[in-house]
């Protein structure tokens, strides 16, 4: 990857990816994780740390997790408000659904554009009534972001990544409001490799300010290493073990994982999200 440092394009209220050939949308999360995705021509490596987030009303607890799952040969990485049983949402479920349904990335990328969308804000709506508290703690999120997706699968002879985020905001009469945003590469980087950030990213950002981005290649050193910066860094709701998945022409493998964590999640999973709101 060339040392020359890119240059960042002001854009309000939306804060930048730090890709290494292009530059997109960052996806933040609503709750603190770190997700770090990288994208090259030859294969996407996902990397999450395990430390999870459980909130009521005035308790905040902390756990080992899964951040990563896999449906078939596709993986997905979800961070923010992720499941939500009392409240009848549950984001992980909705994104495998979808993944089994779809032939290809973009498709489930449309899917869960509309299905995801609707699904929030009803949630939103039903948590602003029933817990006004906790509906003010779901929008600590960096811009409003509550829920943040990145998809990777091989497809065709290349492979493919798609970041995702849902932001919420108040209208004028109150009423919660949805906006997704997309980035995919290939098709939003030229060069043909994308970085893409979910949840604390403050480290990260330090050490590409100083020592520039081109010691973050090759991708299968380069995610665990940003994720580790971030727990080394001292986050509270950041941790280990940090597990690593890879995508390429191979198929899907997974270089590091913790117990229980890699296999297909399965219709109705009871998986552990990282965030989740209790009543």
């Amino acid at each position: 990857m060339a040392g020359k440092r890119r240059r960042r394009i002001p854009i309000p209220l939306l804060p930048v990816f730090l890709g290494v050939s292009c530059i997109g949308l960052a996806l933040p999360v609503a709750h603190a994780t770190t997700i770090v995705g990288i994208r090259t021509p030859a294969q996407v490596v996902i990397a999450a740390d395990s430390m999870g987030t459980s909130r009521g009303n005035r308790i905040e607890t902390t756990r080992l997790v899964c951040k990563i799952f896999t449906v078939r040969d596709t993986v997905f990485a979800i961070g923010g408000i992720a499941k939500d049983p009392p409240w009848n949402f549950d984001a992980e479920n909705l994104t495998a659904e979808s993944l089994r349904r779809q032939n290809r990335l973009t498709e489930t990328a449309n899917d869960l554009t509309e299905r995801l969308t609707g699904m929030l804000g009803s949630y939103l709506e039903r948590l602003k009534q029933g817990n006004p508290s906790l509906y003010a703690k779901s929008l600590e999120g960096e811009n409003g972001t509550i829920t943040s997706i990145l998809l990777a699968a091989y497809e065709g002879d290349q492979p493919v990544a798609i970041g995702m985020g849902f932001r919420a905001s108040e209208e004028p009469g109150g009423r919660v409001r949805i906006t997704a945003t997309r980035v995919t590469c290939p098709g939003d980087c030229p060069n043909g490799v994308m970085y893409f950030f979910l949840g604390e990213r403050r480290p990260i950002d330090r050490y590409i300010a100083e020592h520039g981005e081109d010691r973050l290649l090759p991708a299968g050193s380069g995610a665990p290493f940003l994720v580790q910066l971030v727990i080394d860094g001292g986050s509270k709701r950041v941790g280990p073990p940090i597990d690593v998945v890879v995508i390429d022409r191979q198929g899907v493998s997974w270089p590091a994982r913790k117990e229980g964590c890699g296999g297909d999640l399965l219709p109705d999973s009871s998986t552990l999200s990282k965030d989740k709101i209790r009543p």
